[in-house]
């Protein structure tokens, strides 16, 4: 796989807490916080998710592992695909609160 390109994390990107995903402007100001017990899945989609025509785009990496998080709540945002910085990090985040679902 190609090596990631970092696109606008600065700009805005994902950061994960015990109990939440937040989605944060200039790495200070969290703008939305999305609690585990509102996440139904998180699944890894490659760095080319196809099928996000009803999906909010959140990639801040290019020809990064990617993820889709689904949500039980939300409307224009109930599916949305995010390239954490930590991939790895985030991976075993989504697997330690039993959020991931394997796409094997």
């Amino acid at each position: 796989m190609n090596k990631p390109i970092n696109l606008f994390s600065w700009l805005f990107d994902v950061a994960l807490d015990p109990q939440a995903i937040r989605f944060v402007l200039f790495e200070l100001w969290t703008f939305r916080s999305l609690k585990i017990e509102d996440i139904k899945s998180v699944t890894e989609v490659g760095w080319k998710p196809d099928g996000m025509q009803n999906g909010a785009n959140a990639k801040t990496h290019f020809l990064a592992r990617s993820f889709l998080i689904e949500t039980r709540l939300g409307w224009l945002d109930r599916k949305m695909v995010v390239t954490p910085k930590d991939p790895e990090a985030f991976l075993a985040w989504a697997k330690l609160n039993k959020l991931y679902i394997p796409t094997n």
